[in-house]
Order: C-alpha cells, then sequence, then structure tokens
C-alpha cells in the first residue's frame, strides 16, 4: 500500500494551492479529484481574483495570450436599489477562464512534487487501533485504492465528502448545507445592442438584489444574480431587477449556472489528522461569496502548523494541530464571522429605504461599502451624520422602525461575534463552552434566506 504524508481531496484552487504548498515543505503528497482533466470545476468560466491577492499568495501568474487570461478592470461600484448614488471603488481585478485556470494550479503543485489522480472519487477514511485517521480510500475506473497517510485535507467543495463522512465523535462538525445555505448564482453573458468603441472593463454590483454587471469572456459583458434557496428564488429576483433597473439594451449569448457556501465556517477545521478546508469548510468571502483566495488564509496557516507538527515523521495530532484553528480564528475568521452577521440582518430593509440610505451616504456610504471586508475606522463626525439622518428618515417615512432595529441588532451581534472569536480557546479544552456561547450568538443573527426582496420591495 502507497503511503503519502498528506492527501487532499478536490483539485479546485483551494486542494492545489495546499498540495503546492506542502509539497515544497518537502512533505510527500497526493492530490484527486472525482472529476477527469478536462472536465475539472465546470460550473463557471469566467472568474474573478483580486490581482493584490494573487500576488499576495504567490498564485501563477497569467498573461495576455496565454488562453487563461482575459481582462484586468479597477472600477467597480455598489449603487442603490434603482441604480443610482453608486458608491466607487478602485481595485485591480483579473478576470480568468476558470477551468484552464484550476488546471494550471494542478500542474502548479504537479512542479513542486505531488502526485495529482483526475477521475478519483472519495469513498472512506481508514483509522488505527486507536481509531485515528492513518488513510483514505478511493475508487479509480471501477476500482478501490487505499493509501497511508499522516493528514487528509478535505477540500471536496460544498458536498464536504470527508468531513461528513467521519465518526460522530470526531470532533468536526458534520453539518450538511442545506438550499438556505448555499448561494445559488446564474450568470447570463451578454451582447449589447449597441457595440461599443471599447472593451466592457467595470463592475457595478446592486446590494438590494444581489445582482452585478461585470466583464466577461466571449461576450461583452454578464449579468449575475444570486440567492439562497434555489435558483428559483434568484430568478423571481431577477425578474424584479430587469424591471426596476435600466440596464443597457442586450441579448443573452448563453446561462452558466452555480454554487457557494454560505454559511458561518465549521468552530474547529482540525481533528486528529484532518483538516477541513475551502468550500468544505464554507470559506467563502460573506460581501461577495467569492471563495478562491478566501480559503487561502487557512491554508497558509495550516502549512506553517503542520510544517512544525510533522517533521520527522510525526502524526499531526487533533491537540498538535489545534492552533490552526486558533490563528484563524483571530484574523480573517473573526472579521468574516462578523461581516456575516452583519449582512445577514441588515439586508431586511425596503426598496424606499435602501434608496434613502445610498442618497444619504449613511449606512450604504461610500466609505463603509468601499471598505467592505478590509477593515474600517468610523469617526464621531461619522457616527453623528448616520444618527441624524436615521431620525430624519424615521420621521420621513423614509426608514421603519422595525428595519432600523434590525441594523442596530445586526451591528450588536456583529460586535459580539467579533469579541467572541478573539477568544477562541488557545487549546481544545474550553472548546465545548467556547463552541455553545458561538450558537447563541449565531442564533440571534438573521439569515439572507429568510429575506423575500421581492415581497419587500
Amino acid at each position: 500500500m502507497k503511503k503519502y504524508d498528506v492527501v487532499i481531496v478536490g483539485a479546485s484552487t483551494a486542494g492545489s494551492y495546499f498540495a503546492r504548498r506542502m509539497a515544497e515543505k518537502g512533505f510527500s503528497v497526493l492530490l484527486f479529484d472525482k472529476d477527469c482533466r478536462d472536465k475539472l470545476s465546470p460550473s463557471y468560466d469566467i472568474f474573478h481574483m483580486a490581482k493584490d491577492e494573487m500576488k499576495q499568495y504567490g498564485l501563477p501568474e497569467v498573461k495576455e495570450g496565454d488562453g487563461i487570461y482575459e481582462f484586468t478592470f479597477e472600477d467597480s461600484a455598489i449603487c442603490s436599489v434603482y441604480g443610482n448614488h453608486p458608491k466607487p471603488s478602485k481595485l485591480a481585478v483579473t478576470g480568468m477562464h476558470k477551468h484552464k485556470y484550476c488546471v494550471m494550479m494542478n500542474d502548479w503543485a504537479a512542479q513542486a512534487g505531488a502526485e495529482v489522480v483526475y477521475g478519483a472519487s472519495f469513498k472512506n477514511l481508514t483509522y488505527d487501533e486507536n481509531g485515528k485517521i492513518n488513510g483514505v480510500i478511493y475508487e479509480k475506473d471501477g476500482e478501490e485504492t487505499a493509501v497511508y497517510c499522516r493528514l487528509v485535507a478535505d477540500c471536496s467543495g460544498i458536498p464536504a465528502v470527508v468531513r461528513r463522512s467521519l465518526p460522530d465523535d470526531y470532533g468536526i462538525e458534520k453539518f450538511e448545507l442545506t438550499p438556505n445555505d448555499i448561494f445559488y448564482v446564474t450568470l447570463r453573458y451578454i451582447d449589447f445592442e449597441e457595440k461599443r468603441a471599447e472593451r466592457y472593463l467595470r463592475s457595478d454590483f446592486w446590494l438590494y438584489f444581489k445582482s452585478w454587471l461585470a466583464p466577461s469572456g466571449g461576450s461583452d459583458a454578464l449579468i449575475g444574480i444570486g440567492a439562497c434557496g434555489g435558483f428559483d428564488v434568484a430568478e423571481k429576483v431577477y425578474s424584479l431587477f430587469e424591471k426596476t433597473v435600466k440596464l443597457p439594451a442586450h441579448k443573452v449569448t448563453r446561462i452558466e449556472k452555480g454554487r457557494t457556501p454560505y454559511h458561518r465556517a465549521p468552530y474547529s477545521f482540525v481533528s486528529d489528522g484532518f483538516i477541513a478546508m475551502g468550500d468544505a469548510a464554507c470559506l467563502t468571502k460573506p460581501n461577495c461569496g467569492e471563495g478562491c483566495t478566501a480559503a487561502l488564509a487557512l491554508s497558509d496557516i495550516a502549512v506553517d502548523v503542520a510544517t512544525k507538527v510533522m517533521a520527522n515523521g510525526a502524526y499531526p495530532t487533533r491537540d498538535a494541530l489545534w492552533s490552526i484553528n486558533k490563528l484563524y480564528n483571530n484574523t480573517q475568521g473573526k472579521e468574516f464571522a462578523s461581516l456575516m452577521a452583519l449582512l445577514g440582518s441588515i439586508i431586511r430593509h425596503s426598496a424606499k429605504m435602501n434608496e434613502y440610505l445610498f442618497k444619504k451616504d449613511v449606512i450604504f456610504s461610500c466609505k463603509l461599502l468601499s471598505s467592505m471586508g478590509n477593515g474600517i475606522q468610523l469617526s464621531f463626525a461619522d457616527y453623528a451624520k448616520t444618527l441624524i439622518f436615521v431620525v430624519v428618515g424615521l420621521v420621513t417615512g423614509n426608514i421603519k422602525p422595525a428595519e432600523l432595529k434590525a441594523v442596530i441588532d445586526a451591528i450588536v451581534t456583529s460586535g459580539k461575534l467579533t469579541a467572541h472569536y478573539e477568544k477562541y480557546p488557545e487549546t481544545p479544552e474550553g472548546y465545548e463552552a467556547w463552541a455553545k456561547e458561538a450558537e447563541l450568538l449565531w442564533g440571534k443573527t438573521g439569515k439572507v434566506a429568510d429575506w423575500d426582496a421581492v415581497e419587500n420591495f
């Protein structure tokens, strides 16, 4: 039976990145995926990555003419429900063909020494006499293969096939994502009826509808719409979006559909010989649903910790890997938790309130929205301005008391979650009490799926 140090299930961006980094550290790595090489990551054609993040994580570079690169743009804006009062921002973003980039990342991992196997489906884990993970069984071409390893990484996406196969007492949550915990996205690739002299290179986002107009490949642009609950929910919102927002005249050339997790991350990512990563650990940016680079912060922490605890052939126990939880939840983990709690409730508002707050540049302000997810410091003047216009909004009927309460509750709960994640236990001792308190706080947050944008328009 073949032996590896690390086996990674799922060869999209998260799995490829972890495979590359662990192989660079000198570990023997097996990376396998259920899809064949030419069908890898098939949901979307075009996807976006911030150029700064690609540089930060040392990801493979792309360039014009390589068949992967499509465009780079910097200008974007978040707009009111009627497309008014845009809140502009500048961020260099690269658009690429996702399937081709994932294959490139597979080859990048292989160049560092990782072994990549396609068309291999995860079947089960194997355990030693003490009940600890010591290997993986996968099936390829109708035959099962068992391999030994010290660490298994679940990068299998939304199904989380490894995490959900663990014994109930293994110390990892086994929750399955319901339709209300998944963001269903439909992309309409479009051609404008009036041809432009220059390529369309900007992105506009309508917060109320969770819809966007962005650059594309193979067509003039794309219109995206997303909703928790199902594609049918997204389409209902899209019908209202089309009637409300004045888009350039266009025709749809093709449609793509995909999903991304919209659920808080597991309270613990690690156990004996195991780590959950990427979409299998619900690591997506709460403000936009992007998961490719969102998963890499945890991966870098995991590589640093695993390199130390697995030195000289040592087995990575839950206790030894625990600092991965602590380091992540004290940084990106608390930021994502805070933002998800905030957004889950702050969306509970009418079109009238949305337009008013965008117009007055409070709550949905240029300063706040352009910095979302990157940290922001509000001044006393910012708070005073917000208070004044909220009071005026209540008096004039632009804001309903229930809507204001939802915003206040969201801000309070968001702050409490930030503080709670900062107190994440240093060791597994104290984890159960911490998780119990976290569950109570999450129970006070709203869910995107709980709000009907059409009904409350």
